[in-house]
């Protein structure tokens, strides 16, 4: 029997790749998790569509006289000459050199029958498969490489494509079955993302700002940054989302499409609200300069806790077009702000002549 949850299939002495996706509007998790399906079609990649199409459990699909053969959901598609669907893998974060095959097992009921699968509406094709038993189950497989590469995404991982049948004769009125479309792994993943933080384990800071770290989740098989969810032992913010007083222990956490997860626990002191400004490490509050030069100076300024933000700010007319100065006496003004919003501020006064004495 299939499973239709955030697993993959066995499929021999490998495992494949079933997700689950969010719901699009008229399909359930389950239906979605079977076809890959998307409510809408989408013109760039599909040139097939359908008159209608209904996915039965395998109760209705007896009842509605499904031929014999599928295992669990069935969809029914019914078109003309030529029907098809619009199949969305990249939610799934596949790299698609860690697929060993993309599994499509279908039903023909018309005479002579073509598969086909395309990333371009049609203009060119990945797989263009006769019917080898019109009235009969056939699993219908991708396997060389150079045809799953063209699947993918920017990203290099399964994409979007569109995936359809059609008559040689032109009959109308064509019906079509499907009974899953998935995605075979070489080899499945079983390492969790890395927590990338190079922080210490004892975290202290203070109240009154909102709290930040440098930290990622990359996963190595799937090429790609995952989310963190943070989880404090105890409530550690206020209404607006700034730190309150208090020790705490924050547990952080990352988990990849195959369900791997990763965590790092860090204790957090929060101390009382700092109220000391930063200091602007920088000497001359007047500098003589020439016209036409581009503002190339560069500021220090350090806080007793925090990073710092320095802001420069020119008087009117000091720069042209090109952020040149201009010829006159201007005003530059140094503001430097802590997280928790202590600030200083530093005036220069800038004098740029047409020549330097």
């Amino acid at each position: 029997m299939k499973r239709r949850a955030l697993c993959f299939l066995l499929c021999a002495a490998l495992i494949s790749a079933l997700f689950t996706l969010s719901p699009s509007a008229g399909l359930s998790e389950a239906e979605i998790a079977e076809f890959h399906c998307t409510e809408t079609r989408d013109t760039k990649t599909s040139p097939y569509w359908f008159n209608s199409r209904t996915i039965y459990d395998s109760e209705k699909a007896a009842e509605a006289g499904v031929p014999e053969g599928y295992e669990g959901l069935v969809m029914k598609l019914v078109g003309d000459s030529a029907v098809g669907f619009t199949v969305d893998f990249s939610e799934l974060c596949i790299p698609v050199s860690s697929v060993k095959a993309l599994h499509m097992r279908v039903y023909y009921t018309d005479k002579q029958r073509e598969v086909r699968v395309t990333i371009d509406a049609g203009t060119s094709w990945v797989l263009r498969h006769e019917a080898k038993k019109p009235g009969a189950w056939e699993d219908v497989v991708i396997t060389d490489a150079a045809s799953l590469k063209l699947l993918a995404d920017e990203d290099g991982r399964l994409g979007v494509f569109g995936f359809g049948f059609r008559n040689y004769d032109g009959t109308r009125n064509s019906t079509v079955y499907v009974d899953e479309i998935r995605a075979e792994l070489i080899d499945p993943d079983s390492d969790p993302p890395v927590i990338r933080y190079d922080g210490p384990d004892h975290v202290i800071t203070t109240e009154g700002k909102r709290f930040a770290l440098p930290v990622t989740a990359y996963d190595e098989y799937e090429k790609v940054d995952f989310p963190i969810s943070y989880e404090w032992d105890k409530p550690a913010t206020d209404g607006d989302g700034n730190l309150v007083r208090g020790e705490y222990t924050l547990t952080m956490r990352a988990s990849d499409s195959f369900g791997n997860s990763a965590e790092k626990v860090l204790t957090v002191s929060v101390g009382e609200r700092d109220t000391e400004a930063p200091v602007i490490r920088f000497t001359p509050t007047v500098i003589d300069t020439v016209a036409g030069a581009y503002n190339a100076l560069s500021f220090e300024a350090t806080d007793n806790c925090d990073d710092v933000t320095v802001v420069q700010s020119w008087s009117e007319g000091a720069l042209d077009r090109q952020m040149r100065l201009t010829e006159g006496t201007h005003t530059l003004t140094l503001t430097a702000s802590d997280l928790t919003g202590n600030s200083t501020e530093m005036t220069i006064t800038v004098n740029a002549a047409k020549t330097l004495k």
